[in-house]
């Protein structure tokens, strides 16, 4: 869909969205494949493929894709 890149603890980092809720993330220590989930409660939580909790840096990651998502959106 689209590439960008955010910030993360002084990093900026590259960004692909493949479809509505998964990105790849390329991190300086490996490439991750992120899922947005939302909870019945409508908070989005973020989980790396295969993996069944958020974590903080996926969290991090997460709330950064979001803030460029919605700053971008209306563009």
């Amino acid at each position: 869909m689209s590439t960008f890149n955010v910030e993360i603890d002084n990093h900026e980092i590259s960004v692909r969205q493949e479809n509505e809720n998964g990105f790849i993330v390329r991190i300086p220590e490996k490439t991750i494949h992120l899922q947005r989930r939302q909870d019945n409660e409508g908070a989005n939580h973020w989980f790396e493929d295969g993996k069944d909790n958020e974590t903080v840096l996926t969290a991090n990651i997460g709330a950064a894709i979001e803030n460029w998502l919605a700053q971008h959106r209306s563009e």
